[in-house]
């Protein structure tokens, strides 16, 4: 209980940090945990800059290192180098389809948040990606406020105690010596 309300007040802060102002590079997977004690997410992402830079951007000003990573494979060693709450994930992926991914990602051991990003987005998509253990879907091209939204929203559920399974298995017990 403690140990939640501390990160809950820990990531409070991180998002308090003063912005940078300028266009981040784009930041490739390299197989070593960053020393930075950033919140680090994962750009699962194919095809489009745009949407690259953008995820870049946000994440320069949210205080996030953003891995940008190009299989499936890839992001599943950047999940192993350390605690990634968030994977953004392109529908459009080139060798795997999106629910495989999904499901890998979000399976245990890693157990991030995938963000599905797709061009179609509808119930049956959205169902489909929470019923593969997926957290949500954005709808491409991004949008700033799309993704901090989902982005926050992620990291919340991330350390809360309905995914950790930190939730007090007992009743508090009556205390002694009371009144009768």
């Amino acid at each position: 209980m403690i140990r939640t309300a501390l990160n809950s007040f820990i990531t409070a802060l991180t998002d308090l940090r003063p912005r940078r102002r300028g266009r981040p590079a784009r930041q490739a997977f390299t197989g070593q945990q960053s020393s930075v004690a950033r919140v680090t997410i994962v750009g699962l992402m194919s095809g489009d800059d745009k949407d690259g830079l953008l995820l870049a951007d946000v994440g320069a000003r949210s205080g996030w290192q953003v891995l940008f990573v190009n299989t499936c494979a890839d992001a599943a060693a950047a999940l192993g180098q350390g605690n990634v709450p968030v994977v953004l994930c392109d529908r459009e992926l080139l060798g795997m389809g999106w629910r495989s991914a999904v499901e890998r990602l979000s399976a245990p051991p890693q157990r991030a948040c995938v963000i599905l990003l797709s061009e179609a987005v509808d119930t049956y998509l959205w169902n489909e990606v929470i019923r593969g253990g997926g957290y949500d879907v954005l709808p491409k091209p991004l949008r700033e406020d799309g993704v901090t939204r989902a982005v926050r929203l992620a990291r919340s559920y991330w350390n809360s105690p309905a995914r950790t399974g930190l939730f007090l298995e007992e009743s508090p017990q009556p205390v002694k010596g009371g009144r009768s």
